[in-house]
């Protein structure tokens, strides 16, 4: 029976299932989550709240959107609970049902997904690789929007790691209500960046009603199998939502686990004085090799281009997965072709092991 399966990063499962292996066994460096695992009042708050499986969750996820709203800065009326910033994206599509989106690529595949999903069309302004960057083309982004009712911008970028400035999100923003386009701004990954809040676009979210933020607490506290996400945007924008929203799409243990997640302040420092460290390691570690090409990362996550060296990604996932080591095969991006793979960036005796495997297969391998 064919599958429906879309390729994301993280499958273990099927890693497992075609190498014999353990999933305590695979260390996943496909799926960009903190390596640190759950935090401990994570899972604290989870235990105390399983009696709570008993009754319905609270559909107006009051809890969890006050600590949203604290973190954002923001009122908790700006807020809207979803289960992962996915079904939010869908929600935003479903109420803007989009004749035409226009989206940067490669980007994550989702956003098209969605769209795809509700009959709209798509258009592309493709970033521009230059040295260890991927620009964005602001201008041609902007010229582009005439005609189209919804853009979408990742911010960093998934999977290139780029970033917008607050000047050129802003540019966006303003070409966008010129032209009746709305902005879908998704700052998954932000957490990630240092000073990360400057590059948010949270405070104009009062002066511009075509602008949604999504946010996701699966990267930063690695809660991808409880699914906790939330968006920030105007008040009536996030009323209309809530009105079309399913009313118990985020279970208890999800309310009580993304609230407890929010405040735990020191887990967050935690995480990204080491994932700072580690990027930087890996990039440098990376560089050396002859025909690898790693794109400067800004998150958690690094793109890497392997054509000089001959090998296709899909090569050196395979290989690399016999050894219990998942990458991320980026040829699924549009945008990207066979010879780019991503990697997330994880503790100091992970990110070794798989430099070692790599300089392995580079070493003996033959280029394919």
């Amino acid at each position: 029976m064919p599958t429906t399966e879309r390729k994301h990063g993280g499958n273990v499962y099927r890693l497992a299932r075609q190498y014999g292996l353990n999933i305590d066994e695979i260390v996943d460096f496909s799926a960009s989550v903190s390596p640190l695992g759950v935090p401990e009042s994570v899972m604290q708050a989870i235990k105390d709240s399983l009696g709570n499986i008993a009754h319905y969750p609270d559909p107006a996820c009051q809890v969890f959107r006050q600590a949203a709203a604290v973190e954002s800065g923001v009122d908790s009326e700006n807020i809207i609970a979803g289960n992962g910033a996915a079904e939010l994206i869908y929600l935003i599509i479903r109420m803007r049902r989009p004749r035409l989106a226009l989206l940067p690529v490669p980007t994550f595949s989702e956003y098209g997904h969605a769209v795809s999903s509700a009959g709209g069309r798509l258009s592309y302004v493709e970033l521009q690789p230059e040295d260890n960057h991927f620009l964005f083309p602001v201008d041609e982004f902007c010229q582009a929007m005439p005609g189209a009712d919804l853009a979408f911008i990742c911010n960093p970028n998934n999977p290139t790691g780029t970033l917008l400035d607050n000047t050129e999100s802003r540019e966006i923003l303003e070409a966008g209500r010129d032209h009746g386009c709305f902005v879908v701004a998704d700052e998954a990954y932000l957490d990630f960046v240092k000073d990360g809040s400057d590059y948010s676009l949270v405070k104009q979210v009062s002066e511009f009603d075509n602008l949604l933020i999504i946010r996701s607490l699966t990267k930063a506290y690695a809660l991808p199998g409880l699914r906790i996400g939330y968006a920030i945007g105007n008040k009536a924008l996030i009323h209309k939502m809530n009105m079309l929203r399913d009313p118990w799409s985020v279970n208890a243990l999800a309310q009580a686990a993304g609230a407890a997640a929010l405040q735990d302040r020191d887990y967050r420092t935690r995480l990204q004085a080491m994932v700072w460290e580690e990027r930087q390691f890996v990039y440098d570690e990376i560089e050396k090799f002859p025909g690898l090409k790693p794109y400067l990362p800004t998150a958690n996550y690094m793109l890497v281009d392997t054509s000089a060296t001959g090998f296709t990604a899909g090569y050196l996932q395979e290989n690399l997965a016999r050894n219990g080591l998942l990458i991320r095969d980026c040829s699924s991006f549009k945008g990207l072709g066979r010879y780019y793979f991503r990697i997330a960036i994880r503790t100091r005796a992970e990110n070794a092991r798989l430099i070692r495997a790599l300089s392995e297969i580079l070493q003996k391998g033959e280029a394919r």
